[in-house]
């Protein structure tokens, strides 16, 4: 009988024992629907919260930039000649007065003898005048002989202007016939067209600019808006601008203009923007994917797009509940826009979710 007790006793001592470090191990062990990172695995991913943001349904476009009209100077030829010399290249940027090319040109040429004519009839009747000064003042000229001196003068005299401000006008040089004319640039800023080369054949009634400058500062994009979604876009609207060239780079900017006119064929319609290009990353040419987003907006609780996993057709966000520990929740989704969702239940603001990183985490969570 006291045998018998003995083994009751050390039985329920072991089985006493055994539920301690039971009751250990449950308190220590993390519980299934938490996932807990390590920090060097933090360190892969990115947490962004739950907010709410101004949302209106957007609209794509494709557009093109171009150059701002409003700071462009194109250069026309304004004598006919051959392109001597050119001193830049396409890129290049010049200052105002800066000569960018010279023309041999018979037009030059006949300027500057006008002028020189007109500076030796000058000279002979300037003399002419100072002589019949003296005659008339020694009495030995009639009065209407001095008048018709003075005459003569005020013509030459009236002539020599008028061909000096002509010479003036084309930049030619009033000291010798070299019959050049000089390109000067009237503006700072890039040669963004150049349509000559040297020994090109120039006529001035050519209407083809052979320079256009550009300060580039400022640049505009046009968009092609389809006639069905005309109605959507008013002057004013928040635009976004992304280009092949940068496509992480987003440029901001608003509608400045709606053209007035359709295009017959393509039911299209152009719209303007004006973008800050202090950078000089936007190039004329460039094609853009342009977002209009409406000024007309509403509030809506949103996530980031890269947050969400669609899992067995459900969609599900990583929220952050504590230090490194993470929960899968899902949520009902609502309008999905270029970069953010709407979330119409599920989270609520101020919640902090995955955002890079997301799939990896739900694939760490799932394997609890």
């Amino acid at each position: 009988m006291k045998h018998l007790n003995f083994l009751l006793i050390l039985i329920l001592l072991i089985t006493s024992c055994g539920g301690d470090k039971k009751k250990e191990k449950q308190q220590t062990a993390v519980p299934k629907n938490k996932l807990v990172l390590s920090e060097s695995q933090m360190a892969h991913i990115k947490v962004d919260t739950v907010h709410e943001q101004k949302l209106s349904d957007q609209l794509t476009a494709v557009g093109e930039v171009s150059f701002a009209e409003d700071n462009v100077v194109r250069i026309y030829p304004i004598v006919s000649g051959t392109v001597e010399k050119i001193f830049v290249s396409l890129g290049d940027y010049v200052q105002k007065g800066q000569n960018l090319a010279t023309l041999l040109s018979m037009d030059m040429s006949q300027i500057q003898r006008d002028y020189n004519i007109s500076k030796s009839n000058f000279s002979v009747e300037e003399k002419n005048l100072a002589r019949a000064q003296e005659l008339f003042s020694a009495g030995m000229m009639s009065e209407k002989e001095f008048a018709a001196a003075k005459k003569d003068y005020n013509n030459a005299l009236s002539e020599l202007s008028e061909r000096t401000q002509i010479l003036k006008l084309y930049g030619g040089s009033s000291s010798d016939l070299d019959a050049i004319y000089n390109v000067v640039a009237p503006r700072s800023g890039y040669i963004v067209e150049r349509s000559i080369t040297e020994g090109t054949q120039i006529r001035n009634d050519n209407n083809t600019n052979i320079f256009t400058i550009s300060d580039l500062k400022t640049v505009w994009v046009w968009a092609s808006i389809h006639e069905s979604d005309l109605s959507k876009v008013s002057e004013g609207d928040e635009v976004q601008v992304k280009t092949i060239a940068y496509p992480d780079k987003i440029f901001n900017g608003r509608v400045k203009k709606i053209a007035t006119m359709l295009d017959p064929d393509s039911r299209v319609i152009k719209i303007r923007t004006e973008l800050n290009n202090n950078e000089g990353l936007l190039k004329p040419e460039m094609f853009a994917n342009v977002i209009i987003t409406p000024k007309v907006s509403e509030k809506a609780i949103v996530v980031s797009n890269t947050s969400i996993i669609l899992e067995n057709n459900q969609n599900y966000v990583m929220v952050k509940t504590g230090e490194n520990e993470f929960k899968k929740v899902q949520i009902k989704t609502g309008r999905v826009f270029h970069y953010y969702t709407e979330v119409l239940g599920g989270v609520e603001v101020g919640q902090r979710v995955v955002t890079d990183g997301s799939l990896f985490v739900l694939t760490a969570f799932n394997q609890l």
